[in-house]
């Protein structure tokens, strides 16, 4: 006999996928005609983005472009040079189920990258990157609460979890146009720039996500071709966007990430009174998740009064959410360039964080590495460069037992101080961005089935006296006698499960 169960779905973030592949760099490249001729590479540089996920059925293709960037120093005069290049690639990933209103997360790291001049003008260039993507679907969980029988006696359990309410995904275009003013240096061509999102505000609304932050956009530029000398300069483009997630309320805990598709620099032909006009344009991706809180009743275990119950026991890994919000960590770090001597610096830059969480007795700590890339110039004035490790921390005190934590960093700032010949003094701001979670295991029983022909056996006696130990449960005493627990907590005028001193219990054996 199979015993019908009543039960409680709840909604929640569901990994359909999670997969990565690799993707060869070998390229044999020759430098355009404008570049001038290569004395030394300084820096090699493979940046792969994301732009294009889709699925169709049980097939995730992602296709994008790895941006390969050479830093160099010209042949003839000795000044800092740069020449880009653009590789198209593309990536399927067979899933083993056809996700509906999936979100697809996907993010490309370069793994590692080799670079030589065969020729002042051609370049052999091998590596490798990898393309990682995850589907998530907002899916419901039944979970059993209650047995609809009521010769089965049930104990229940409860566990406060986060539920999925909503989700968004959402691929918009940010465009400016700025002038640099007449003080500005000249730009006869953009060496480098960079671009790093980060995310701000995230406010729920009805059926929506409103979400606010910044792109913060670094470009290294070069003034003049003779001399070779350099300038930098700094803007940030703010952003605000409603995403479209249906099922959130204002009362939403919500949860966001923008991440960078693509940006570029131009700048303007024609110039202003007021100076260069440069004019940027940004594409970002972004998702959200609304979270809402709910307490969820399950089955922890049950007996029959009558008969012999066989029972199934599941398990479900279910999340809450305790905190979500954005820190600003300050590293001070020395660091050295190597044998080059500093005479000044051209520029610093982050090129990649990567963060880690530790458990300790007092809480929480989040470690960090920070590939530092510095771009100097020696005692004689050639341009050089070197990468560096700085390592980080950041404590989250006073956290409860069980509570893990999930970061996010990305570096906002870089300031330095020359100290000595071929040392810096670093200051390095990371904000960080963290959620606190709480991972519940809930074991629940998933099916009770029974065999008419195996009832329970007692021996006719109207009422049994049972000798209880301090601490001893009452469910477990009912259960040895299966009897009903409301009756033996009724008989003996208690209020509790635990026994509270050593006492003799009354068991009504009906």
């Amino acid at each position: 006999m199979d015993y019908t169960l009543e039960k409680k779905t709840v909604s929640v973030k569901e990994t359909v996928f999670d997969g990565c592949a690799e993707q060869p760099v070998d390229l044999d490249l020759t430098l355009p005609d404008y570049c001038p001729d290569i004395l030394r590479i300084l820096k090699c540089k493979v940046t792969p983005k994301i732009l294009n996920k889709s699925i169709s059925g049980d097939r995730l293709d992602i296709e994008g472009s790895a941006g390969i960037k050479i830093l160099y120093i010209d042949a003839v005069k000795k000044a800092l040079r740069s020449s880009d290049h653009s590789i198209p690639f593309s990536s399927s990933f067979n899933m083993k189920q056809s996700p509906q209103n999936g979100i697809v997360i996907a993010s490309a790291k370069t793994e590692y990258v080799n670079c030589r001049a065969l020729s002042p003008r051609r370049l052999d260039i091998h590596g490798a990157f990898s393309v990682c993507a995850k589907v998530v679907c907002k899916n419901g969980m039944e979970i059993p609460c209650d047995v609809q029988d009521e010769s089965v006696q049930v104990k229940k359990a409860r566990a406060e979890i986060s539920v999925l309410e909503g989700m968004a995904q959402q691929q918009f275009t940010l465009s400016d146009s700025v002038s640099l003013g007449s003080d500005a240096k000249n730009i006869e061509a953009i060496l480098k720039s960079d671009a790093v999102v980060s995310s701000g505000e995230c406010k729920a609304l009805g059926n929506k996500i409103m979400i606010k932050g910044d792109v913060n956009i670094r470009v290294l530029y070069l003034a003049d071709m003779n001399t070779g000398d350099t300038g930098i300069f700094d803007y940030t483009m703010p952003y605000s966007e409603i995403l479209d997630a249906d099922g959130v309320s204002e009362d939403s805990l919500c949860i966001t990430s923008a991440e960078l598709v693509s940006h570029s620099v131009n700048i303007q032909q024609e110039y202003s009174q007021n100076g260069t006009v440069v004019n940027f344009e940004v594409k970002l991706s972004a998702y959200a998740f609304g979270y809402g809180r709910e307490v969820l009743p399950f089955i922890d275990d049950a007996y029959s009064t009558d008969i012999v119950l066989d029972m199934t026991y599941n398990h479900s890994d279910l999340m809450t959410i305790e905190r979500y919000f954005s820190e600003s960590c300050i590293t001070k770090a020395s660091v050295e360039t190597g044998s080059e001597s500093i005479s000044s610096v051209t520029d610093i830059w982050c090129e990649q964080c990567v963060t880690g969480v530790l458990k300790e007795n007092d809480g929480i700590m989040i470690k960090g590495k920070l590939n530092m890339c510095i771009l100097a110039r020696n005692g004689e004035n050639i341009p050089f460069y070197s990468e560096r490790v700085v390592e980080f921390t950041y404590p989250i005190p006073k956290t409860e037992d069980g509570m893990e934590a999930m970061a996010k960093g990305m570096v906002q700032s870089v300031s330095y101080r020359i100290n000595g010949g071929n040392k810096l003094d670093l200051r390095i701001e990371t904000k960080l961005n963290i959620t606190l979670v709480r991972n519940n295991q809930i074991n629940y029983v998933s099916s009770v089935t029974s065999d008419s022909e195996n009832k329970i056996k007692k021996d006719g006696s109207a009422l049994i006296l049972y000798y209880a130990s301090q601490g001893e449960s009452v469910w477990n005493i009912a259960k040895e006698y299966a009897v009903s627990c409301k009756a033996v907590m009724e008989e003996n005028e208690l209020d509790s499960d635990k026994i509270s001193a050593h006492t003799v219990l009354f068991i009504p054996n009906v």
